[in-house]
């Protein structure tokens, strides 16, 4: 188990911080079954099958051209990936479907290695673990988190150093 916060401001930070620049969803029509919560006697019960890393790998793109557009970004310009380590199999097909060095994808693996699959915490730890990276100023991030129905959701974050 594990709890994570973010604390957002319109403040300049005095330390090292992440300025969020763009969100962006989709969800990946017809897969609720998939990919799905429903509150039982004990708690939340979790549906997840094991197309779940396919069905990301298929809809990745979907959810990444709204973030690229904006700021006339491709994949390329991506220095990092806060991926939410929800298994091996996820962070391997988002690997190879945005053809990612593993520098790239290393947090993801590191939290999930150390912590394992935290839930809606998980991506947080993995955004924390990059935070305290010593990141320069002006590093891209996207981070990408998955839920029920099964969504994904994405924010391009810009890390900003004040020294």
């Amino acid at each position: 188990d594990g709890a994570a916060g973010l604390l957002i401001s319109s403040k300049e930070p005095k330390n090292t911080a992440l300025q969020f620049n763009q969100f962006a969803s989709t969800l990946a029509f017809n897969r609720e079954k998939d990919m799905a919560w429903t509150i039982g006697d004990h708690g939340f019960e979790m549906v997840l099958s094991t197309y779940v890393p396919d069905i990301i790998r298929e809809n990745l793109q979907s959810v990444l051209q709204p973030l690229y557009e904006q700021y006339t970004l491709s994949n390329s310009d991506i220095d990092f990936w806060a991926v939410h380590p929800g298994g091996q199999s996820i962070l391997d097909k988002v690997e190879e479907s945005l053809q990612l060095q593993p520098k790239q994808i290393e947090a993801s693996r590191n939290v999930l290695s150390e912590y394992g699959n935290m839930s809606s915490a998980t991506v947080l730890f993995v955004m924390q673990k990059l935070l305290r990276s010593d990141l320069s100023s002006g590093t891209k991030i996207i981070s990408m988190a998955f839920g029920p129905g099964l969504t994904i959701e994405s924010g391009l974050f810009t890390v900003y150093n004040p020294s």
